[in-house]
């Protein structure tokens, strides 16, 4: 256990190296080092994508399949492009030259005399080398397949799981630009059932540089709380106005808010639900408005201040419909600390990767500090070890901060190292309300231990809805993926035999080793808990390892809980671990 938990630490600690070191006489252009006239990080955008399958495609450049070689002494005129394979070129190249989705070597000798576009792989270059042109290096993969008749064709990116129960229609009328949408809202879950969004958003752009949005929700609860029709309704009402890089929003919603974003995902976590009858998540409705500034002084870099005022209270859960189990109960929902909650927020946002939901390079840093107050809280009766008497008649007040901090590290056009902490939790003021608090112990962040495994419930307190009850939380996860191409299906043609780029299977997948690390407590002097001004020492953390197959849309993870001698979990994911 303690070697696992060095290279975890190991693994955090070196990721912040940026560039790849060189050896002997050899340049790696590599996306991570600062940024130069020969590198353009992030994409590759649209554009390239269509400059490179114009460019192979020509009739005029030489297309080749596969790896080839130009050696020393030998010349070449004329346009030169290769797909999926390594280019070595050592002697003369008279003319532009592409690679994509694979790898090019100007090794000792090389000249090349015209512009170099390299798309879903590396340029390696030695000291030894003569160009004359432009080069521009893209690591992401180019989204492009070989037609029978040897040219490209770009490839139909796929649908998110999330826009598949999506209806949208958008028209203009004079300045003002209307989105009309009926989707399912959320999740599917114990308390709503399937929750249907409906309405209208209407944006106005009075000068280049600035947007109006007013955006208009109705929520529809499939599976409603009882004869009320508040309990069937809820809405969204949103109106922002930006300009340049200052922001103004507001907001007023009657909802039902998931009181941890965490073992699963919000899409997943229903999936779960509706197909197995089990919900990771536990619900309070809260209703209210607020409001917020946010500036953006440079590109990655984002501030806000907001304010809102609450009205949360407790719910329970229904009975809707699940594919399978549907005989079987579901787990109780627990009841929150009822009142009204004034809370005032500072976030920043700080995100430099390539891109927002497959990065594969960047850092992206979200942490937020709340302030919340109430003066008729109607409390939950816990544990005196969880919570002390919260006091009476008003002044009511907590302090919380949240921080997720992950950098994504690219090695190699297919290998890569991401690293996560993430942590949560009470930072002054009286103790949280139930809604406020954390656990650990599921398929996100801890996926080789059981659902809510660490809940900082006392001995003999039992509860039916498991809920958590910790005051604080801290996870570090760090993985290694490498690209495997599988190829597991088939691409459909059209009448005349010539493919039409859908493809229907797996690709192409990441093999993932993964390993985590984390622990959840109560802060005090008590028996069992951590004192306030300090995390737990590692050594008390608990350490998971795994290893797993992400094809994008779907994963299967195997991972095992050592710290404790947890038996091997079987996990399925329908998106990224983060």
């Amino acid at each position: 256990m303690s070697h696992t938990k060095r290279l975890l630490v190991a693994g955090l600690l070196l990721l912040p190296s940026s560039a790849l070191l060189a050896q002997d006489s050899v340049i790696v252009i590599d996306p991570d080092a600062t940024p130069s006239d020969t590198l353009l990080r992030g994409g590759p955008p649209a554009q390239v994508v269509a400059e490179l399958i114009a460019f192979y495609n020509d009739s005029g450049t030489t297309r080749i399949q596969g790896d080839v070689s130009i050696p020393a002494g030998s010349s070449f005129e004329g346009g030169l492009a290769v797909h999926r394979g390594a280019l070595r070129i050592s002697g003369r190249v008279s003319g532009p030259v592409a690679v994509a989705n694979g790898t090019l070597y100007l090794l000792p000798g090389a000249i090349v005399d015209g512009e170099i576009l390299v798309v879903g792989g590396r340029l390696i270059r030695s000291a030894e080398v003569r160009h004359d042109g432009g080069e521009r290096v893209f690591w992401d993969a180019a989204p492009v397949l070989r037609r029978p008749d040897g040219t490209l064709a770009l490839r139909e990116r796929r649908r998110p799981l999330g826009d598949l129960a999506t209806a949208r229609t958008t028209f203009q009328t004079g300045r003002v630009r209307t989105t009309l949408l009926l989707a399912t809202g959320g999740t599917y879950n114990r308390i709503e059932g399937l929750p249907i969004v409906f309405g209208p958003l209407f944006e106005l752009r009075p000068t280049p540089n600035s947007t109006a949005r007013l955006d208009l929700r109705g929520l529809l609860r499939t599976a409603g709380e009882g004869s009320r029709l508040t309990s069937d309704f809820g809405y969204g009402v949103g109106a922002e106005f930006r300009s340049g890089s200052v922001g103004v929003t507001g907001r007023l919603y009657s909802e039902v808010a998931s009181i941890e974003d965490q073992p699963l995902a919000l899409s997943e976590s229903g999936w779960s639900a509706f197909l197995l009858q089990r919900d990771y998540r536990d619900y309070f409705e809260r209703r209210g408005g607020g409001g917020s500034i946010w500036v953006a002084p440079v590109r990655p870099l984002r501030l806000e201040v907001s304010m809102r005022r609450d009205d949360e209270r407790s719910v329970r859960a229904t009975d809707p419909w699940s594919l399978l189990r549907n005989s079987d109960s579901w787990r109780r929902n627990p009841l929150v600390d009822d009142g009204h909650y004034f809370t005032t927020g500072v976030a920043l946002d700080y995100d430099t990767r390539n891109q927002r939901d497959l990065p594969t390079t960047g850092w992206f840093l979200r942490a937020r500090f709340e302030h919340s107050t109430s003066d008729d809280v109607a409390p939950v009766a816990l544990p005196a070890s969880v919570r002390p008497e919260l006091p009476l008649g008003g002044g009511y007040a907590f302090d919380r901060l949240s921080l997720d901090l992950r950098r994504y590290s690219r090695l190699t056009p297919s290998l890569r190292i991401n690293a996560r902490i993430r942590a949560d939790g009470w930072v002054g003021g009286d103790r949280f309300p139930v809604q406020r608090r954390v656990s650990l112990g599921g398929p996100d962040l801890l996926p080789g231990y059981d659902f809510r495994a660490f809940t900082c419930a006392p001995r003999g307190f039992l509860d039916p809805s498991r809920l958590a009850l910790c005051d604080r939380s801290i996870t570090a996860q760090v993985e290694v993926r490498t690209r495997l191409g599988l190829d597991l299906g088939y691409r459909t043609r059209d009448r005349e035999g010539s493919p039409t780029g859908r493809f229907i299977g797996i690709e192409e997948a990441d093999l993932v080793f993964l390993a985590d690390a984390g622990d959840a407590w109560l802060a005090g002097s008590g028996p069992g808990q951590v004192p306030v001004s300090r995390i737990p020492n590692f050594g008390e953390w608990k350490v998971d390892v795994g290893i797993g197959l992400d094809a994008g849309e779907i994963g299967a993870y195997l991972a095992k809980g050592i710290s404790e001698g947890e038996p091997i979990k079987l996990l399925v994911r329908l998106q990224r671990r983060f």
